[in-house]
């Protein structure tokens, strides 16, 4: 399902201690770093949730991998956003 928002507004990321611990065949703090450079190089919209997955990344949870997959879903409808680096070019174009 594609995601209009980079993060959920109606959910805040907390620590989640009794939470179900995460069990997905991807690395999480991989997956976060790749976020991070991304938002900082193209996609700087998605920078807060980023930041706010790459908080818990020692300790990820069954919520957190939901977060990153929200992100993913985002960046999957809006892959013809973005900023375009144009070396030739005079202007930016977002």
């Amino acid at each position: 399902k594609i995601q209009e928002l980079p993060a959920a507004t109606s959910t805040i990321l907390h620590k989640d201690e009794g939470g179900k611990e995460f069990e997905e065949d991807w690395n999480y703090r991989s997956i976060v770093g790749k976020l991070n450079f991304l938002e900082k190089s193209t996609r700087p919209e998605i920078a807060y949730s980023v930041h706010m997955c790459a908080r818990f990344s020692q300790n990820p949870t069954d919520l957190h991998a939901k977060a990153i997959k929200h992100i993913g879903r985002y960046l999957m409808g809006t892959k013809n956003q973005g900023i375009v680096l144009d070396p030739k070019a005079q202007k930016f174009v977002c």
